[in-house]
């Protein structure tokens, strides 16, 4: 079964992402600051990290330029909620490796839409 990381430091935000990724079949775990964000990566080897670009501790942007020194192979779907004028933070995050980024709000469709193109469809299993 994939392995997500969800890094979003709002607690409601992660809720129900997870709860959306865990109904379509994925195993989801949570980081809520950029510190235990590159903690999860590397105990936990997930397929896909779900990174909020603003986190405490350690931003999102900091957080792909670490994956890419220490060679860490993971996909990162880049997401915002706070644009600042004149600054593309997901462009950015885009140039540094994103494999694909989302503004918040997003729907529920967009997110499967974007967790199945990088990581394929859950692999469910029998009960």
């Amino acid at each position: 079964m994939s392995l997500i990381l969800i890094a979003d430091d709002d607690e409601e935000v992660c809720g129900w992402m997870r709860a959306v990724l865990e109904a379509d079949g994925y195993r989801v775990i949570e980081a809520t600051d950029g510190l235990e964000a590159l903690a999860s990566i590397r105990c936990e080897s997930p397929v896909l990290v779900i990174l909020d670009v603003y986190l405490p501790l350690r931003d999102g942007l900091e957080i792909m330029l670490q994956l890419h020194e220490q060679e860490l192979s993971v996909k990162v779907f880049a997401i915002s909620g706070q644009p600042v004028p004149g600054y593309d933070i997901l462009r950015i995050a885009s140039i540094l490796g994103a494999q694909a980024t989302l503004a918040k709000p997003f729907s529920i469709d967009r997110l499967l839409v974007e967790a199945r193109d990088l990581v394929g469809p859950a692999q469910r299993l029998c009960a």
